[in-house]
């Protein structure tokens, strides 16, 4: 049985998820939407404001009797900054605690990856004391803090950054697989209770990478190195693909076959494929070469997207919040 205390972090969670997902909402439908008690409820508002997290914004419009107090969450309670890399080029971002973006801005930190990161969060930290989480996406391969790939940022690889980062400045941080990200960003954005199943397939700065998610979850495997597609037996260049771009390969029958690989094994309901110069206006080709070689009845949805950098974005505010709830 669950103490008081833990119970208490629950409905703490419940309510601020509430309030993230509204512009403002009275104590009422919070008790609604999470099926609270209204004492409850107006508990845990007095302590969230009480914490400053919480704001009391004004009163719900009344046709008869007393108007309703509406709250909504203090955007400026902390903040986190979010990293991430593809290439030579270092994006950062710092977001509110509604998830709102306040600055941003980018670099080339070629050879001094290290280097750019530290300056950029010492100069965030000082510019915001209530700096509360660190996320940071890299298009490689990573497990437990640390890059694995023998591809990409060699400077980095055998270093804990998430380590290094949280001993120097006393805040959570987590870095992660950009496909990873992005995936989760999809999901949050764009999910429906039809689809149980989706694959996002995407060629940036670093070669080629996939991700799955599985009913909300992503599926990372045993050491985060599922979507790793440069190691497909597809051909006998991947992994020069992964160093020197494609070339004049065929690009359609490349995508067609990392998606029969993706349908055969997991038979996802939607893949997502991350537009780019390679499969501008090749969709139709690559949907045609699938439908010869896989069965009507196990073939995905296929679709094109160019918001590869907002679901990227979005998936690592999301998990910035995560580390700060």
């Amino acid at each position: 049985m669950a103490n008081s205390g833990t119970i208490k972090s629950i409905n703490i969670k419940s309510v601020l998820k509430t309030l993230s997902e509204h512009e403002s909402i009275t104590k009422s439908d919070i008790a609604k939407y999470t099926g609270l008690s209204f004492p409850t409820v107006s508990t845990v508002i007095e302590h969230l404001i009480y914490k400053n997290e919480v704001n009391e914004v004004g009163v719900e419009d009344s046709i008869g009797g007393r108007c309703a107090k509406k709250y909504s969450l203090n955007p400026m309670y902390v903040v986190s900054l979010l990293l991430y890399l593809e290439g030579n080029k270092l994006n950062w971002i710092v977001s509110d605690f509604c998830r709102n973006k306040i600055a941003s801005g980018n670099l080339n930190c070629k050879d001094r990856i290290l280097e750019e990161m530290d300056e950029i969060i010492y100069s965030i930290k000082s510019s915001y004391s209530q700096l509360a989480s660190i996320v940071i996406g890299v298009a490689s391969n990573v497990n437990n803090g640390k890059i694995m790939s023998h591809i990409e940022y060699k400077e980095l690889q055998g270093i804990n950054i998430t380590e290094r980062f949280e001993e120097k400045y006393g805040i959570p941080v987590i870095i992660e697989n950009d496909m990873n990200v992005a995936i989760k960003g999809y999901w949050d954005r764009h999910s429906s209770n039809d689809i149980e199943v989706v694959v996002n397939i995407y060629i940036g700065d670093n070669g080629m990478g996939a991700s799955m998610i599985i009913n909300g979850k992503v599926l990372k495997g045993k050491s985060n190195f599922a979507g790793e597609l440069h190691y497909l037996p597809i051909c006998d260049d991947n992994i020069k693909y992964a160093k020197e771009g494609f070339g004049e390969s065929d690009i359609v029958e490349y995508y067609g076959k990392v998606i029969q690989s993706y349908v055969s094994l997991i038979n996802p309901n939607l893949i997502v494929l991350y537009n780019n110069v390679y499969i501008k206006g090749k969709l139709e080709d690559i949907k045609n070469y699938c439908k010869v070689r896989i069965p009507e009845e196990a073939m995905a949805k296929i679709i094109l997207s160019d918001e590869f950098k907002d679901d990227y974005e979005f998936g690592l505010s999301m998990m910035a919040s995560e580390l700060i709830n």
